[in-house]
């Protein structure tokens, strides 16, 4: 797989898994993390919407995870590549122009292989890995910097406290109900934005019906 499709997926994963109630304003930050990593190790699914910056370009992403599954889109170079995730295994639906200059596929098989379910192959997997770790947001909430608190804030009608993770991230944690991550904003290398919702509401993810296998670049 070539450089923008890797950098793309390891952006919007360090993006997603970077996220870590009325009491929480009050609360240190190191205790708003906790509370955080503890909610979501309680919740069999969610999704995960926003954008990165990846190479001077915007690339916009939808994950709706359900256990250690997901299934996803991710709009690059004009392009929208559909992802799924089903124990383990990959696989992708992309338009003809993001098979030969992001797959490496030739002319002929990106055109025979266009807005299919393709599998990927297991030479290929590697790139895609780093997206597993939005299916446990709670493990990615136990390692982090420096945090800081960061006050109180509205996030579309969301009342929220604001944790400080070093200084190239802000983790907004909802302040009612249980203490879900409602959003986290990086600044620098992976300035993006990524919101969450939908806890407990993902319906479960099943393999696409009859996929070819992915020809290895």
């Amino acid at each position: 797989m070539r450089q923008g499709i890797a950098g793309m997926v390891a952006t919007a994963a360090a993006l997603t898994a970077a996220c870590g109630s009325g009491g929480l304003a009050t609360e240190t930050p190191a205790q708003i993390y906790a509370a955080a990593a503890s909610a979501t190790a309680k919740v069999g699914g969610y999704e995960a919407t926003g954008e990165v910056a990846v190479a001077g370009s915007k690339v916009t992403f939808d994950f709706k995870v359900h256990g250690s599954d997901f299934a996803g889109s991710f709009a690059l170079d004009g392009s929208t590549i559909q992802v799924l995730a089903v124990q383990a295994t990959f696989y992708i639906d992309a338009p003809e122009a993001a098979l030969a200059t992001d797959f490496g596929l030739s002319s002929v098989e990106a055109a025979l292989l266009a807005n299919r379910w393709l599998k990927v192959p297991s030479s290929e997997s590697a790139d895609f890995t780093d997206l597993t770790s939005v299916t446990d947001i709670a493990a990615q909430l136990a390692h982090h910097g420096s945090l800081t608190a960061g006050g109180a804030a509205t996030i579309d009608g969301q009342l929220v406290v604001l944790v400080h993770d070093g200084s190239d991230s802000l983790l907004a944690v909802a302040t009612s109900g249980p203490a879900y991550p409602v959003r986290i904003t990086a600044t620098g290398s992976n300035a993006g934005r990524a919101d969450f919702s939908n806890w407990n509401g993902i319906a479960p993810v099943t393999p696409p019906p009859s996929p070819i296998s992915l020809p290895g670049s």
